[in-house]
């Protein structure tokens, strides 16, 4: 973008903020009769983007507890909040106290979730307001609320929180998903992995509630080298989905990459296999594989260069494409 086109742009959103109603305007349409904003658009909408007044702070704060509040009168506060708790910390906990209100609406708290997390990711002082913060995220673990409980169990689980990881566990073990759907829990697991949640990953994968729960626990058994054999066993499996037969064979292709050599090279060699999954083989091989073991194997390069002429899959002619420009002769 040249610098005329980048001014053009920067005045554009400059003329389009100018043109929002500023946080005291929403609040005279309220009717609460805060003091009028004499300044012309232009100055409101750069003032918009400092520090609020303390009178803007006091109405904000009292709109955030105002159940009654409307959608936009309450986002346009909880901005006002957000701008002054650099220099002001203790409104994290004004907005801590929201959150965790049984009494608001889901939708409510959920917005000032989202204000917090926007807080906590730029506020040099927001170290000292973690912890309670994250005890409060840990109350918000059993919330009523699913999608609010989703999301408090999300950010703790990126936070590799003990407490968070135990819940988890103990809820798959007892299959209840009184949490969050099964999935979505091995999903949280794996941002912090531990050998000892194998064996229960390996029992899910064997006998899942959901395809999509098989599949997620598939996924995480790649960081398993004892779990290869179970690999192995699905994608061998014909009748298996496509989708979790291509999941271990990446699994596998971690857990175990001499297997991983031998079943990628039948699968390619395999009339009948799954374009999808030859391709994630074809991929892996060119990659991963011993390139002094690939150079001697006639065959295998005689039947990628075949698939190169032959196939109708763009993601084999992609594949074979690579394969042929490294290991090719």
């Amino acid at each position: 973008m040249d610098i005329s086109e980048y001014r053009r742009q920067f005045e554009q959103e400059i003329e389009q903020a100018a043109q929002q109603p500023s946080f005291r305007d929403l609040v005279e349409r309220s009717g609460r009769g805060a003091a009028p904003d004499t300044a012309p658009a232009g100055q409101a909408a750069a003032a918009s983007q400092a520090a609020p007044a303390d009178d803007d702070l006091t109405a904000a704060t009292a709109v955030l507890r105002d159940d009654a509040a409307d959608e936009q009168l309450r986002s346009a506060a909880l901005q006002v909040i957000s701008r002054a708790v650099e220099g002001q910390p203790e409104l994290i906990d004004t907005l801590v106290e929201v959150l965790l209100d049984t009494r608001r609406p889901e939708a409510v708290r959920l917005e000032v979730l989202d204000v917090l997390q926007q807080i906590s990711f730029r506020m040099a002082a927001f170290p000292a307001k973690r912890p309670d913060y994250l005890a409060a995220l840990r109350s918000l673990v059993d919330d009523r609320g699913a999608e609010l409980r989703r999301r408090a169990i999300g950010i703790l689980a990126r936070e590799k929180d003990e407490y968070v990881q135990r819940r988890l566990i103990e809820d798959l073990e007892s299959g209840s998903e009184a949490l969050v759907p099964t999935e979505k829990a091995i999903q949280y697991l794996g941002y912090d992995i531990h050998a000892e949640y194998f064996p229960l990953l390996r029992q899910i994968a064997e006998k899942p509630p959901t395809p999509e729960a098989r599949a997620e626990a598939v996924r995480l058994l790649a960081a398993d080298p004892s779990s290869a054999g179970l690999l192995v066993t699905i994608l061998s499996n014909k009748n298996e989905s496509p989708d979790v037969r291509r999941l271990s064979a990446i699994g596998l292709q971690s857990a175990d990459p001499g297997q991983f050599q031998e079943h990628a090279r039948r699968i390619v060699l395999d009339d009948d296999e799954d374009d999808q999954l030859r391709a994630t083989s074809i991929t892996g091989l060119t990659h991963f594989a011993d390139p002094g073991t690939l150079s001697r194997d006639d065959e295998l390069t005689g039947r990628i260069e075949q698939l190169r002429a032959e196939s109708s899959s763009p993601q084999v002619k992609q594949a074979t494409a690579g394969y042929l420009s490294r290991h090719g002769t």
